[in-house]
């Protein structure tokens, strides 16, 4: 096996991951858009290869590689780093999410395209809990937080996965990787593009783990034809299934690869971490923002893509970054390691 590359991680390296997890943000948007807005002609968002579900995907191996980072950079504190990142804008988004239901649509809501969004209360306790998934499905106006159940519990395994060896990971990446291709075969209905967010009983977190244990594992060997074929080889089997892995999973594996020589200007570095830090509040406010204009009779894509950008903005800036400046005592840069939007 190769020798694994040491090589320290750069500011730009960061940006471009950065504003790849903009880009997918934004198609999550537009594809939710297409799916309950208005379909998709050319077939590209939505249901198609720029689709919600892929974009997770490629969420998810960013996301393991950047903690793979966080802990080779410091395991000490690891935890609270993860629970300021990531709960205090949680908790708002379902808050956010629950007003709207509330004082918007307390009688239900049908999307243009004729899906109903019911609420039950099961939802809102066990996605407080951070259990959606697992023991019921997620709160339907915050849907979009399927995701975040499963990557949460990598998160905490994280430490643990940093003590294990290749093979042992390996192991487990195969194993997850064997039940994401037998959901395709028994007929799961777990490749559809809303297939794995109605997953329960944890089988999201068994079918999805390979790609985030993927990008943990690459971190160790980027740059290695080793780490080459381990993150590609899986992608393109999957695809060759099926196109739910989609493009963004290939956007971001060929980012991991050629993104850590390349130097920004200070200028690009700054405006591609601000958008990173945009894109989690974007995954967590966009839908429950889609919803509130819906029910105002607004379904045009630019305002309702206006109102998901004014959402998220607001939400990073009254609560995400508020809340990194009170645990933090002062507002940390950026640009060391990113955090993941889903």
């Amino acid at each position: 096996m190769e020798t694994v590359l040491k090589n320290e991680h750069t500011e730009s390296e960061w940006a471009a991951l950065a504003l790849l997890r903009f880009f997918l943000a934004m198609v999550v948007v537009l594809g939710h858009y297409a799916l309950c807005f208005r379909s998709d002609s050319l077939h590209l968002f939505g249901g198609g290869y720029l689709n919600p579900l892929s974009s997770v995907f490629g969420f998810f191996i960013l996301s393991g590689y950047s903690i793979a980072a966080s802990l080779e950079r410091s395991a000490a504190g690891f935890y609270k780093r993860r629970f300021v990142r990531i709960w205090p804008i949680y908790l708002a988004g379902i808050a956010y999410g629950l007003a709207i239901y509330y004082l918007l649509i307390p009688h239900g809501f049908t999307w243009p395209l004729g899906q109903d969004m019911p609420l039950r209360t099961t939802s809102i306790i066990v996605s407080l809990l951070m259990m959606q998934g697992i023991l019921a499905e997620p709160i339907p106006i915050v849907g979009a937080i399927w995701s975040l159940s499963p990557e949460w519990w990598l998160y905490t395994l994280a430490p643990y996965f940093r003590k294990m060896t290749v093979w042992v990971l390996g192991f487990l990446s195969v194993a997850s990787f064997a039940f994401f291709i037998a959901a395709h075969h028994l007929n799961l209905n777990m490749l559809a593009v809303e297939g794995w967010s109605d997953a329960g009983s944890g089988r999201a977190f068994a079918g999805l783990a390979w790609m985030w244990i993927i990008g943990f594992v690459y971190h160790r060997y980027r740059g290695t034809t080793f780490g080459f074929v381990m993150l590609l080889a899986p992608a393109l089997l999957a695809a060759s299934i099926g196109r739910s892995p989609g493009m963004p999973y290939f956007i971001a594996a060929f980012a991991l690869i050629l993104c850590h020589p390349i130097r920004l200007p200070e200028e690009a570095i700054k405006a591609c971490d601000f958008l990173g830090d945009l894109s989690y509040p974007i995954y967590l406010f966009h839908f429950p923002t889609m919803a509130a204009l819906a029910s105002l009779g607004v379904v045009n894509r630019v305002p309702v893509v206006i109102g998901v950008l004014a959402a998220s903005l607001a939400a990073l800036y009254l609560v995400d970054y508020p809340a990194r400046a009170f645990f933090a005592r002062r507002r940390p840069r950026m640009t060391t390691i990113p955090p993941s939007p889903v």
